[in-house]
This record gives structure tokens, sequence and C-alpha cells, in this order.
């Protein structure tokens, strides 16, 4: 999404969370992931009694190699960027700084320029480190990354990444979703994100998936429910509520609640204006939303929910070894679908009802759709721009009566939200990327904010 909105922050700065930055580093914790081996390690076995009984994810690795194995990869997508889980376990401790976005959303980049080059060796370098393809791990220029004073995310960007936040959440309190991060934490962190400890709740050859993590499972309130574990376990990170700058004590965080009107977008935006979590845009006075990622949500009403077909059963399909045969659940959750053939091959246990055969005309129909639905936002955008525009003159200029004007502010308001939910944060890529996840919610929203944005248009033209 494309714009030039300035915000003015109510409180403390929205923040849509480093999820998608590019590409940072764990100083000093870099490790190479371990080997696959040739079997998957399903044995039950027991936690060491030290450090509390819980184990490293390096450590669950050795246990369970091929599921290690398939999570310790690195994925560069069509918009260029990295989209890896194991990428978080080093990106998240590099020095960074909030920008906005033309899209008027707050962002994360490192703080150097974050270019992507190649080395001598042909292999991939951003700021300051490179990425050994071979042990599949990030080298760290310690001219670069040694200093770790620098602007830095706050502790609550690892509520939703690490199952160590659990633990110190626990011990100091909900004020630490704001605090700086120190060196202390870091090092208390110990490089452990993303890590088994955030959905499994013990050994994970034994143990289901679910959401292990405290800011979503208090948020979701009496919706957890409602929700299978299956994606809660994806949702805990992978949803809509942009709340953590919010926290600044318990009292505060117990008394958001997100999902009391519902989980469409309608009802996400009224419980979030209620809560004070948006900003005003500077120049029109619009208030703005941030549904960062609202995965979790937009896909409530879908047929694949209908069906009982989860985030996990296309995003982490059961895979085969190519060495040893053996079936195990495939880690690289960040990998598409489209690119993995136990997914696709999952997809056409239903899809062959609609005659897609193939392996290649499943994929057609996605990308076919995808790129349908991001003509349709691109066209939006133009319009969104218009109304931007014009709602910024009537703001700055004065001719539009009051009232006028600020039905004009509400309609745009809602409209971006109903836009942002069906484009979520894909980076650069393209823009309806995600309407596969529910494509009659897509249609509805996409719908809906063509005819507010033409509302507007012709209220203020």
């Amino acid at each position: 999404m494309k714009g030039t909105h300035r915000k003015t922050l109510l409180g403390t700065s929205v923040v849509a969370l480093c999820v998608t930055m590019a590409i940072g580093t764990a100083v000093g914790c870099s490790p190479a992931p371990t080997p696959v081996a040739a079997t998957g390690g399903d044995t039950a076995v027991e936690q060491d009694a030290e450090d509390g009984g819980r184990k490293t994810m390096e450590e669950w690795g050795e246990l369970y190699p091929l599921q290690y194995g398939s999570y310790a990869v690195t994925d560069i997508k069509s918009d260029g960027q990295y989209h890896s889980h194991y990428d978080l376990k080093q990106k998240m401790l590099a020095p960074a700084e909030r920008f906005l976005r033309d899209d008027g959303q707050y962002h994360t980049r490192l703080l150097s320029d974050g270019e992507v080059g190649y080395n001598d060796e042909g292999n991939i370098t951003i700021s300051g480190m490179w990425y050994d393809s071979k042990n599949k791990h990030w080298v760290v220029n310690e001219d670069v990354f040694g200093d770790l004073s620098g602007t830095r995310e706050r502790m609550g960007c690892y509520s939703c990444k690490s199952s160590t936040f659990n633990d110190i959440y626990e011990r100091d309190g909900a004020e630490i979703f704001g605090e700086k991060l120190t060196d202390e934490f870091v090092d208390e962190v110990n490089g452990q994100v993303w890590d088994c400890g955030t959905c499994h709740d013990g050994d994970p050859g034994t143990t289901s998936p679910d959401a292990q993590l405290p800011l979503w499972s208090q948020l979701s309130r009496d919706a957890f429910d409602s929700f299978d574990a299956k994606e809660r376990v994806c949702g805990q990170c992978h949803n809509s509520l942009d709340y953590r700058s919010h926290i600044t004590d318990q009292e505060t965080m117990d008394s958001f609640n997100p999902y009391k009107y519902g989980v469409d977008i309608d009802s996400l935006h009224k419980a979030v204006v209620e809560d004070g979590v948006y900003s005003i845009d500077e120049d029109t006075g619009i208030l703005l939303t941030c549904f960062d990622h609202p995965d979790l949500e937009f896909n409530q009403g879908s047929a694949m929910r209908e069906l009982g077909v989860t985030c996990v059963d296309c995003h982490m399909a059961t895979t085969a070894d190519a060495e040893s045969g053996k079936e195990f659940t495939s880690h690289n959750a960040s990998g598409s679908p489209l690119e993995n053939p136990a997914a696709i091959e999952y997809c056409l246990t239903c899809h062959k009802s609609q005659g897609i055969n193939s392996a290649d005309e499943m994929v057609k129909m996605v990308r076919d759709l995808q790129a349908e639905t991001t003509d349709k936002l691109e066209a939006l955008q133009v319009k969104m721009d218009q109304a931007y525009e014009l709602i910024k003159a009537a703001n700055q200029n004065g001719g539009v009566d009051e009232t006028t004007l600020q039905q004009a502010r509400d309609d745009y308001s809602i409209a971006y939200s109903y836009h942002y939910a069906v484009c979520g944060d894909v980076g650069d890529e393209p823009l309806g990327t995600k309407v596969v996840h529910n494509p009659t919610a897509a249609a509805d929203y996409i719908a809906k904010t063509d005819q507010l944005l033409d509302g507007v248009i012709a209220a203020l033209s």
C-alpha cells in the first residue's frame, strides 16, 4: 500500500512490530543449525533438570533434527526480503529504528542502510552481515554490530517471538512491554526466538502445538476457545492486535478487550478505537488503526476454516525426508505452500473436486486469484489517494462543513482498515498475496472499500 500519511501518535507510539523488517542478526549468538539426520527423533525425551528443566531450541534440535533442520531455512520471497522464522533468531537483536512507511504504518529498519548485495563469494550480504549458505547462518561484521547501545526495539517486541519472554514477564510484570532492550534482557533471551516453547508446552515430540505466549492469550479473553488450537498457535503472533506499545502496566493490559464485538474488521475497528489504540493523521485528522497482520481474524468464516483446514495444515505440512523417507512435520512455516509439494498435495485433496488435478494447475489458480485481487487493490489505492487529498484540502483550507468532513474522515478510516485487512503486511510482495486465506471476505471488504471511497470523493469534490 502506498501513500504519504503522517501520523501524530496518541500516547505511546503505535508499533507495527518487526516481523517483516530487513534481516538483522543476534550478535554473538548465531549458531549453525543441526544438520538434518535420517531420523525425526520421535521418541519422547526427559528434559534436563538443570536450567529449570528447559531445553534450548538447539538442544531440542539435536533430538528432533528433521523438524529443526526444516525450521532452519532462509526463504527469500518475491519481494527480495527474508521471511523466515529462523531469521527471526538472527534479526531480532540488530540495532534498529522505527520509521514511517509510505502507507502510513510504522515499521522497523536497521540503523545501517539495509541494502542487499553479494560478496566476492556470491553470498548475500545485508547491513554488515553476510549469509553463510553452506552452514546456514549469518556472519556478523563486529565493526558494524559490535555496539548494542543504538536505538532498539522494546522488550514487548519479544512477547510474540520467544517463550523466554514469558518468564521475564512473570517476574517483572507488564511494564516491560514498553521498556527499551537492555544487554541483560538480550542475554536472558539467549537467542531463543521462535523457539520450541513458543508453540509447545514441554517436549515438542509429545505435545500438540497451541498458543503459549501471554500477550495474545490474555488479550483474546473469552474468544480464545473459539479458535482451533492449530489456529491459535500461529494466531498468537499473526493477528491484528497492535497493543504492545500501549501496555504500561497489568491494569492497562487487563482493560483491553479487542475481540469484545467480534473478529470481523468492523468489530475490531470499533474495539481498538474504544481502547485508544490508534493514531491521528496530522494532515487530515483521519483516525488510523493498525491491523498489522490480521491473518487469524481474516481467516475466520473462510471455506477452509469451515472445512477444518488450519494454518498448520498448509504451512507446516507433513513431509518426508528425502534420504530416509521418514515422515515429519515440516517446520519451515515461512515457506510458501505453493513451493512445497507436500502442501500442494494436501490442497489437491479438496481442490480436485473443482477440476484442479495437478500442482501446476493449483499454483496457477492461486496466482491468478492473487493477480486479480492485486489489480483491484491497486485500483482502490488510487481512489484512496484521491480521497485522502480531498480530505486534506478540506481540513486545511476549509470550505466544507465539519459534519461532512468528519463523515469523510470516518468513512476513510474504516475503508483504510478494510483495505489493509485484505493486503496484510506483505512488504513489497503483490497486495493480493494473502487473498487465498479468505477470498469471500476479500471480495466483501474490497466492495465496501470501493463504496466508501466513492462516497468520500463525491461528498468533497
